[in-house]
């Protein structure tokens, strides 16, 4: 609920706020938004006395960008009861003395916190002291989950981090994680985005400490620190009830030599997102292979999956694997749709969905896979266009798929492959076939007599 959306009903009362508590998209959330907008009377005005139902709100989300007074101060009968705290910035670098004055506030009166969502850019704004204090220490001390986020994208109106830098990165460079880190016991979730740190051992030991402190209970894990796998030892941590793992590594062979020390302590994984910024190495890439037997979701990114001697490249990348993964569900391959490299030597489209065990899968993702001039349907260039009828028999048995994506496959998708997934792929919910060149008007339209799909609720050309 956004206080934006309250401008023609100052006067909320009890029975409104019933109406919507039996709303079952509301049921799912509860999540009360604080936003600030510029001078605004319902701020004076409004009863928060009312917002209180018998703990009818779940979580906040909070703008702490501008913070003015009395008009921020969040009644405790509302936060009290909260278990979801969610604390963003529109500026860059708000002002630091009121910020950390009102954070203070929320997060001595939120006793049953367990989910603590950060804009990593307040991070920059000298919260360290804040948390020294033992009443704010007491309450995360049984943190469930610490995600700490990239920017404004989580609050209003984002931009995507955009403000941190050309690629959303943020430099850490104070003490803020260091003492956060020594708070939560029993983490079950921790997440970091994609963030660059910059500075010193104690920074990077303090992350370390925070792995080893919570390793009896956690089970997500997602770190995208750049340079994180390179000067962190990881080799010895063991998590044993991690079941969903994302990462992003550079092509630095200490980093990905790092990371496949580390799969190989963990192979009861359930969720596996790895992403190379460029080459994927054989060493990894075979590690990761041997985590068959319980993964059910498997996303792969990088620009060639190759391993590099003498500077030739060994194109011996094998995916037969994936028809031994029993559990897969959601199976996803990308690379940077703007890189031409062949492809083809490394598997494209044809290749992968041989491979794949079709009758199990409810997701599947594509992305940049076939780019001309290998093309998405060959299995390597030497190949001829293959005919219509193995298109189409190469989707046929993927009887469970709820999400097809094949987004910058340039030339996967045309009007007849098209109608054929329309007509014959009657599961699928959710299907994503942008920047296919091949695709006309006529193909988007569909085959039915309305020219939409009775199936498909999202289509994103």
């Amino acid at each position: 609920m956004n206080f934006g959306d309250m401008k023609a009903c100052r006067q909320v009362s009890r029975t409104f706020l019933r109406m919507i508590e039996s709303y079952s998209r509301f049921k799912d959330s509860q999540v009360l938004l604080f936003t600030k907008e510029e001078s605004h009377p319902i701020f004076y005005d409004f009863n928060f006395a009312l917002m209180d139902t018998n703990g009818l709100w779940r979580g906040v989300r909070i703008d702490v960008t501008k913070l003015q007074g009395q008009v921020w101060r969040i009644p405790s009968v509302i936060l009290k009861t909260v278990q979801f705290v969610s604390l963003y910035s529109e500026e860059l670098y708000p002002t630091t003395y009121p910020l950390v004055r009102y954070i203070n506030y929320v997060l001595q009166s939120t006793p049953k916190i367990s989910h603590l969502q950060l804009d990593i850019g307040l991070l920059e704004s000298g919260l360290y002291h804040l948390f020294s204090y033992s009443a704010v220490r007491e309450n995360l001390t049984d943190l469930k989950c610490l995600d700490i986020s990239n920017g404004r994208c989580t609050g209003n109106g984002g931009n995507n981090g955009s403000a941190y830098g050309p690629y959303g990165l943020i430099c850490i460079t104070n003490d803020t994680l260091v003492e956060l880190a020594s708070i939560p016991q029993r983490l079950e979730i921790l997440r970091f985005p994609k963030v660059e740190i910059m500075g010193s051992r104690t920074l990077e030991a303090a992350l370390l400490n925070l792995l080893q402190r919570n390793c009896e209970s956690l089970r997500e894990l997602s770190l995208h620190f750049r340079c994180f796998w390179k000067q962190v030892d990881l080799c010895n941590v063991k998590l044993p009830r991690l079941r969903i793992l994302s990462v992003t590594i550079h092509m630095y062979k200490t980093d990905q030599e790092t990371l496949r020390r580390f799969l190989v302590n963990h192979d009861s994984l359930e969720e596996v997102d790895v992403a190379v910024r460029e080459e994927f190495g054989k060493n990894l890439f075979y590690v990761i292979r041997q985590l068959y037997r319980n993964v059910r979701k498997l996303h792969l990114k990088a620009k060639k999956f190759v391993d590099i001697v003498g500077g030739s490249e060994l194109t011996i990348i094998d995916w037969t694997f994936l028809r031994a993964m029993t559990r897969l569900k959601d199976f996803q391959l990308c690379r940077p749709f703007c890189d031409n490299a062949n492809w083809g030597a490394y598997g494209n489209g044809s290749r992968l969905l041989e491979c794949l065990p079709r009758n199990q899968l409810e997701r599947l993702g594509f992305r940049g896979i076939g780019a001309r001039p290998g093309g998405f349907w060959r299995s390597n260039d030497l190949e001829v266009e293959p005919e219509l009828s193995f298109k189409l028999n190469l989707l046929r048995g993927f009887l469970n798929l709820r999400r097809l994506s094949l987004r910058y496959c340039t030339d996967a998708v045309d009007d007849d492959v098209m109608r054929f997934i329309v007509t014959e792929m009657t599961s699928l919910e959710e299907l994503e076939v942008s920047h296919c060149s091949k695709l006309s008007d006529a193909g988007l339209k569909g085959t039915s007599e309305d020219g939409s799909s009775d199936s498909i609720r999202n289509l994103q050309g």
